[in-house]
């Protein structure tokens, strides 16, 4: 039979290393896409390419 505490402290151990590890891969995403941008804004000299996502980002408006 399994330890019911220590398949308790198991499952929490697992349960925050998924969080932790989901926030790491989402804060990779995230600093991948800041640094594509600023290198845009690096090569055309201007702010336009944060203004472009910023405007696809919002979405049409009706």
């Amino acid at each position: 039979m399994v330890d019911p505490t220590a398949y308790t402290v198991i499952s929490i151990v697992t349960l925050c290393f998924g969080l932790l590890v989901g926030f790491q891969v989402a804060h990779i995403m995230y600093v991948r896409r800041l640094t594509r941008l600023a290198k845009r804004c690096i090569d055309t000299g201007t702010i336009a390419p944060v203004l472009v996502e910023i405007e696809i980002a919002e979405g049409p408006e009706k």
